[in-house]
């Protein structure tokens, strides 16, 4: 019997939405399992795993961020048969809590960064990459920081099995107010965590702002303001090395503006280092 605050499924004869086909079993890429107090690290590795996975999504993405409540669309794309799922269960219920799409080019070339950004000299770098898309965790857990740190670890594990070097990828950030994205890139500008180089830009459909005009409307504000809209995932990303690349890409569907942003492992900061690839 499942909590009352357990998701509801999302799966039945008539979903809508979908394109591409439903999987019938389902085997992680890339094995990993990690013990970890009251929950489990680990890559999906069974049809009822995945399927957790894709209605916790659904109800993320699909009802709360786009805000089509109700809805019997299923976030499912073809991208997905290609990707490992990293996602942590409660230990005692098995139920999937937060996710994470791992998309290694050891097994695709197709990255969701690629619908978005202009990123072919970002794949030519030599060195195993590893996209990471659609994390979302459960609203009623996303006050428990715990989550975040658990993602890295699971991320920590699956990168050192296949030899990984680059984590990259989309850092959402759930705002519109051209305030709150100056000030980012204000903060993003003086912590040296911004970066021209490879010429990542978005795709023409999604491009909306220009590098110029961010950097000419600095405001002489403290940076701190631009820290405070930083979602977690991107202030753990860039807490571990990571840059941010070109201008931010506007996402109609989710009415939200994404961060290409890359972590290179040679530069990993050696605190990130200690507490996650050599625990």
């Amino acid at each position: 019997m499942q909590p009352d605050h357990a998701l509801a499924p999302l799966w039945s004869s008539d979903s809508y939405g979908l394109d591409t086909e439903l999987p019938s079993v389902w085997r992680a890429k890339v094995p990993i399992s990690i013990d970890q107090s009251r929950y489990i690290i680990k890559t999906a590795n069974s049809i009822e795993e995945f399927r957790q996975v894709i209605d916790l999504r659904s109800a993320v993405f699909i009802e709360e961020f786009a805000g089509k409540t109700g809805s019997r669309r299923v976030d499912l794309e073809a991208r997905d048969h290609d990707a490992d799922f990293m996602i942590i269960q409660d230990r005692d219920t098995l139920e999937v809590l937060a996710s994470y799409r791992l998309l290694c080019s050891d097994f695709t070339d197709d990255f969701y960064s690629c619908s978005e950004f202009v990123i072919d000299d970002f794949l030519q770098l030599p060195g195993k990459k590893l996209e990471l898309s659609r994390a979302c965790v459960r609203p009623d857990k996303r006050s428990k920081g715990i989550f975040v740190h658990l993602l890295w670890r699971g991320l920590a594990a699956y990168s050192a099995a296949i030899g990984n070097r680059y984590l990259f990828g989309c850092s959402s950030v759930q705002s519109l107010d051209l305030r709150h994205i100056v000030q980012i890139y204000q903060y993003l500008h003086e912590a040296g965590c911004w970066d021209q180089e490879l010429f990542i830009k978005p795709q023409l459909a999604y491009s909306i702002l220009e590098a110029s005009g961010l950097l000419a409307s600095l405001p002489k504000t403290s940076s701190m303001l631009g820290e405070n809209h930083l979602p977690p995932i991107l202030a753990a990303y860039l807490k571990a090395g990571a840059r941010v690349y070109g201008t931010p890409a506007f996402d109609q569907d989710f009415q939200c503006l994404d961060l290409f942003t890359v972590l290179d492992f040679e530069g990993l900061s050696a605190a990130h280092g200690r507490k996650y690839l050599h625990p």
